[in-house]
């Protein structure tokens, strides 16, 4: 309905209050009989709670998963609903009178008590009144948080479930990657027998499959894949406006109480209008709410502006120039007067001159619906904000001014050129490392000399050294490599987890041991590799000034193979650039200590052991992925090092002919992320009567459970945990050693 210029806010008020009618048909309380669900969500979390607490276990993980699955029916049932009665009740719009509107608020009157008993009726189908009430916003904040996850992953720990244990652990985790206890017990599951990698699944990943999509197009990318970077980039569009809209549909079915603020809002109308801008609120807020990861605080801004133009540039890569065009039509939406879009747009249009199709080509519909439906919604609410003293944040940096009414435009700009300022300011942010380590300490290794720095490798906390190796210890280490194709640690020449054009072959020093017991290689050659990791581990201790003790954090003999016959070509890379301890954001320069990277992780080394291959250059890289800011050639014996935050991405280019071999070592600070199967094979051989170096042994196997407090928990059972694995399980453990790497996930190799 158009607004006339001599409408007043009680009768703009008014429209809301139809729209506020519409929008919480939905929550009422349906007469029909329900054959669906028919317990509350929030009341069967609470009694899995009380019987968690109680140690009932089989009962806390029946009412816990019923919670959770009651909970993920409401929210389809609403979308479902509202899909469907979308058209209810239009007919009675099309029968008034266009030219006469006096009797419209009567007939639109008409129209939503049609569309809610549609959504009424839909609800009661499978749902009871009880399930359709309003739930706390405590309540509402543990599941948004996955605090079910928390305490499903101690009650199937105590039932002996360990897979659906590891699973909601994970879960849990995804969405909160600086809990410290999970994250131990997630790496205390891994080393579990039976608990294989599959297990660890996030039970809420259809919620979040646009930033699969999303990483998986960014990938292509890296690889320049144009055509599948396409596809992807394609997927992740049409994801993220799918999640929109489910976003949007719960906003819409969401109950909601009219506020009891008598002192700030006057009479029924602007209360209901003030009802109405909060719902339209929270669907502009779906743009945040999609544009966040589980897990992050902060929102990836402009998101589907930003992959509209990595799509866009793919296409032109791709040779897509129609596709292309589209999709910059449907960028100049967002921004109409941006230069380079509109130079590009130039260069299209008299490109495809004679392709009368491709210039009629206009933007993608779904964007054009997309942008209309949100300046429309943008209107009403800073309408609100000028006349109602209505608060709303707006999510977009897109937004024209044209819609912001002339009594707060120059408040806008301002706050949006602070907020253009702040995002500049990040992408200029020098280069820090604030590891607490220190390049430049002395070499306390007879023959072994720097030969680049910092300087020489431009960049911060980076040393290349040589000499670590002599040749026939390299060859003896490379002999154990050629054993590792056939046996080694489970990934037994596999295609390489980077990229389909090398194989993967790798060895742990606990593995190595095997072997030497079973005959297959001289203990000799697999005490070797153990004492050249006590080597490189002084190195790196005394050449970073660590005021912290080291432990080796994971040790992985690894070489890389070219595959005959698949070399033609080839513009990837045999190890994408990445940074060891977070997840590194290209497109945001952004790094995320977070799962699934090895945040324990403080210092990187790469030793290598041959150079009788083509390609495979290490090499250091800007945090875009794209800009090389240093390189360096593998031989015998030189090893790189480097702190592993994201001051230092790196990468391996293609190893194109040829068997590439390094010996690839972390160290981290934290004792109880040291290397146990690098202290099994210690113990092994001590008890054989031959003396390891060994490290500070730490105290005994430990799975925790930080439970966040709940407004119905005591505070009591607040540090609730697990307990400590029994000795006799520990000497389980060890026994069963022998079929340990057969369970354990493939790991990380770094260059």
């Amino acid at each position: 309905m158009a607004l006339h210029s001599n409408t007043s806010p009680v009768y703009v008020a008014f429209l809301f209050v139809l729209n506020y009618v519409f929008m919480t048909a939905g929550s009422g309380v349906s007469s029909e009989s329900s054959s669906g669900l028919s317990a509350p969500y929030d009341e069967l979390y609470y009694r899995g709670v009380r019987a968690y607490f109680r140690e009932d276990w089989e009962r806390a993980a029946e009412f816990l998963e019923k919670s959770i699955s009651t909970r993920d029916k409401l929210l389809q049932t609403r979308r479902k609903c509202h899909d469907e009665c979308l058209t209810a009740g239009d007919d009675k719009i099309s029968k008034l009178d266009k030219e006469d509107f006096t009797l419209w608020d009567l007939g639109i009157l008409d129209w939503i008590q049609v569309r809610a008993e549609c959504v009424r009726f839909c609800m009661g189908r499978g749902i009871s009144p009880a399930v359709l009430l309003p739930v706390s916003s405590d309540i509402e904040y543990e599941f948004e948080t996955r605090n079910p996850y928390n305490y499903l992953q101690v009650t199937y720990y105590k039932l002996d479930k360990m897979a659906k244990a590891a699973s909601a652990a994970h879960t849990f985790f995804v969405a909160n990657p600086s809990h410290l206890e999970m994250r131990n017990n997630i790496e205390k599951y891994r080393r579990l027998l039976g608990v294989k990698e599959e297990s660890f699944l996030d039970r809420e990943r259809e919620q979040e499959q646009h930033w699969e999509m999303y990483d998986a197009a960014v990938l292509a990318e890296s690889s320049s894949d144009w055509v599948k970077a396409v596809k992807k980039w394609k997927e992740c569009v049409n994801e993220t406006l799918k999640q929109t809209e489910e976003c949007r549909a719960q906003c819409v079915m969401a109950s909601r109480v009219i506020p009891e603020e008598p002192d700030t809002i006057q009479g029924v109308y602007e209360r209901a209008a003030d009802l109405s801008l909060s719902l339209l609120s929270c669907k502009q807020m779906c743009v945040t709410l999609v544009s966040t990861r589980p897990g992050r605080v902060s929102s990836l801004e402009d998101f589907l502006p930003l992959q509209l133009e990595h799509l866009h540039i793919a296409q032109f890569k791709a040779g897509d120039l129609r596709g292309a065009l589209e999709t910059l039509r449907s960028l100049l939406l967002f921004y109409p007067t941006d230069s380079d879009f509109l130079s590009n747009l130039e260069l299209y249009t008299q490109t495809l001159e004679g392709d009368t199709e491709a210039q009629e080509t206009g933007p993608m519909q779904e964007i054009a619906k997309y942008i209309s439906r949100a300046l429309q919604e943008k209107r009403l609410l800073y309408f609100g904000m000028a006349n109602l003293d209505f608060k709303f944040s707006d999510p977009d940096l897109w937004t024209p001014e044209d819609v912001v009414p002339e009594s707060l435009r120059e408040t806008w700009r301002v706050e949006k050129e602070k907020l253009h300022e702040k995002l500049k300011q990040g992408e200029k942010v020098e280069e820090v490392d604030d590891s607490g380590f220190y390049a430049g300490g002395p070499v306390p290794v007879v023959g072994v000399t720097i030969t680049m720095d910092d300087l020489g490798l431009n960049g911060t906390n980076r040393v290349v050294l040589d000499g670590v190796l002599s040749q026939s210890e390299c060859d003896r280490v490379m002999q154990l490599a050629t054993v590792a194709a056939s046996v080694g640690d489970g990934h037994r020449g596999r295609r390489s987890p980077h990229t389909p054009h090398e194989k993967f072959e790798g060895l742990t020093v606990l593995r190595a041991l095997k072997l030497a017991q079973d005959g297959l290689v001289n203990q000799s050659d697999a005490r070797l590799l153990h004492e050249i990791g006590e080597t490189v581990k002084v190195l790196m201790d005394s050449y970073f000034r660590s005021h912290s003790v080291l432990y080796f954090a994971y040790t992985h003999l690894v070489c890389r193979s070219a595959i005959p016959g698949h070399q033609e070509g080839r513009l990837d890379l045999s190890h994408p650039v990445h940074v060891d301890n977070c997840i590194l954001e290209p497109e945001t320069r952004q790094c995320w200590r977070e799962a699934p990277a090895f945040t324990h992780r403080d210092l990187s080394a790469v030793l290598y052991l041959n150079d009788d291959f083509e390609g495979g250059e290490f090499f250091f890289a800007d945090r875009d992925a794209k800009t090389v800011t240093a390189r360096v050639k593998p031989k015998c014996g030189r090893l790189v090092g480097f702190t592993s935050g994201p001051v230092n991405p790196h990468g391996v280019t293609a190893v194109t002919a040829g068997r590439r071999c390094a010996l690839a070592l972390w160290l981290t600070t934290e004792k109880h992320h040291r290397d146990m199967e690098r202290e099994e094979a210690e113990e092994l051989w001590a008890a054989d009567g031959k003396s390891v170096v060994k490290e500070e042994k730490g105290d005994g196997f430990i799975l925790s459970a930080l439970i966040s407090l709940h407004p119905l928990q005591s505070s009591s059972a607040h540090h609730k945990s697990i307990t400590e694995f029994t000795e006799r399980e520990r000497d389980q453990k060890v026994r069963k050693a022998e079929n340990l790497n057969e369970h354990c996930p493939e790991k990380k190799a770094s260059g």
